[in-house]
């Protein structure tokens, strides 16, 4: 039997410290290559493991639509609001360190 690695994912993302880490390494690689497509997917995958995408937008606030594009990559510009706000809906905040 060969488990796809969609469905692997999805199985580690039930795990809160993997979801953690996940987010964790997207955002560092955007930070590194400016690939925020694979940071909104993350963050997809992240909010479907938990619920459904229209429960969550909903439970913070951003029109479902919004939602979805910022998600796909057809927002390309979100506010830092807005990414607060759905970081904040995950329970994560954003942090600045120094380098």
């Amino acid at each position: 039997m060969t488990i796809s690695f969609d469905d692997d994912l999805n199985r580690q993302l039930q795990n809160p410290e993997f979801q953690k880490e996940w987010l964790r390494q997207t955002i560092l690689d955007y930070i590194e290559n400016g690939d925020y497509i694979e940071f909104f997917r993350a963050l997809e995958q992240v909010i479907k493991a938990r619920t459904t995408v229209t429960d969550f937008a909903q439970q913070v606030g951003i029109n479902r639509v919004q939602l979805v594009d910022i998600l796909h990559g057809r927002t390309k510009t979100p506010s830092l609001i807005t990414i607060g706000k759905i970081l904040s809906g995950l329970g994560y905040t954003l942090d600045v360190k120094s380098a």
